[in-house]
């Protein structure tokens, strides 16, 4: 899958949560940083733990030199990668 393919598959994720669920694949393609989609630090980890409960039955456990790629949107879609290999 390649980054536009992780962008659209992080946009469905988003609205699937309840702390993101306003955040649209248009806003997704358009941000360069999380914070400009007004997703708070902790928000964003709390996605992330659902994402990895979701797509990997808790396989996957959160690391933490995954925290600081998760500002911006390129870091984010590099973790998802990095969880669904």
């Amino acid at each position: 899958m390649g980054a536009d393919d992780y962008r659209r598959k992080l946009a469905d994720f988003l609205a699937t949560q309840p702390m993101t669920k306003d955040v649209s694949y248009e806003q997704v393609v358009q941000a360069r940083s999380r914070e400009e989609l007004g997703i708070s630090s902790l928000s964003m980890i709390l996605v992330l733990l659902n994402y990895i409960s979701e797509y990997t039955n808790d396989t996957v456990t959160l690391r933490p030199e995954w925290v600081p790629r998760l500002v911006d949107i390129d870091g984010i879609v590099s973790v998802l990668r990095e969880i669904d290999a």
